[in-house]
């Protein structure tokens, strides 16, 4: 293959988004699946409210949330990412029939080396 070809196996690609989208839709479940409960406790503050649970929470709930958000960006960008490579694996195909039908329709002409084009 050189360097300015592009070899796209249709199936494959499509499959292999399919399966990216499908493996965001699992991030995001697991995400509410243990997540939730996860910010649901801590909202509960177990680790009390005197000066050292508060100490504590102030740190816990920064990272808990920051982690919380990233997990739940993770599964949400992989299904759309997925769902992107889809989208142009099939728009790559319809523009790849589409032009070689066009290409079929010019007249083929033999060029002579010796004439110059006119």
């Amino acid at each position: 293959m050189a360097a300015d070809e592009i070899w796209l196996d249709p199936v494959r690609a499509r499959r292999g988004g399919a399966d990216l989208a499908l493996s965001g839709k699992s991030v995001t479940a697991a995400r509410r699946q243990a997540g939730d409960p996860i910010a649901a406790a801590g909202a509960q503050r177990p680790w009390g409210r005197d000066d050292i649970g508060a100490a504590f929470d102030r740190q816990y709930q920064g990272y808990a949330e920051t982690l919380l958000r990233a997990w739940e960006v993770l599964g949400r960008s992989l299904e759309e990412l997925g769902s992107d490579v889809v989208r142009s694996v099939t728009a790559t195909v319809e523009t790849d029939l589409r032009n070689a039908s066009d290409l079929g329709k010019v007249p083929y002409q033999r060029h002579d080396p010796h004439r110059p084009w006119r």
